[in-house]
């Protein structure tokens, strides 16, 4: 009887993994992560040189307006993540000298909110990634 239940679950389990639904939940984060990839260049093409103006006090940031014309996409996605993780967590730079907490109470509410709306993404990403790896561990 034992081995009758674990072939019926088996069996569920191979009939899901095999149906549109479990296709969706596979993709879904691939989908979210090529998402998130696109607003990071979105941002730092449109938005970064405003960024850094905003942040122009914080030692940390000083001259960067000035090499940015220069840098291709990579470098600018490396500098839009720099500034996005200095107002994640703008305590520790403040801290430790890096950013001007003039600068970080100064920034512009508009850029806020598009780099929250950035970390909601990554959240989301890595959630859904997190749902999807165990509903693959219980499974196997």
């Amino acid at each position: 009887m034992n081995t009758l239940l674990q072939k019926n679950l088996t069996m569920t389990g191979q009939q899901f993994w095999h149906s549109w639904p479990a296709f969706g939940l596979l993709v879904c984060p691939i989908l979210l992560a090529a998402t998130s990839l696109t607003f990071s260049y979105y941002l730092s093409r449109r938005h970064l040189k405003e960024m850094l103006v905003a942040m122009q006090e914080s030692s940390y940031f000083y001259g960067w307006i000035d090499k940015l014309p220069y840098q291709g996409w990579f470098e600018r996605i490396l500098m839009f993540v720099s500034v996005r993780g200095m107002m994640l967590f703008p305590n520790a730079g403040v801290r430790r000298g890096f950013l001007c907490a003039k600068d970080v109470r100064n920034f512009p509410p508009r850029l806020k909110h598009l780099l929250t709306v950035k970390n909601t993404l990554d959240g989301v990403v890595i959630l859904w990634t997190a749902i999807v790896y165990t509903f693959l561990k219980l499974d196997s």
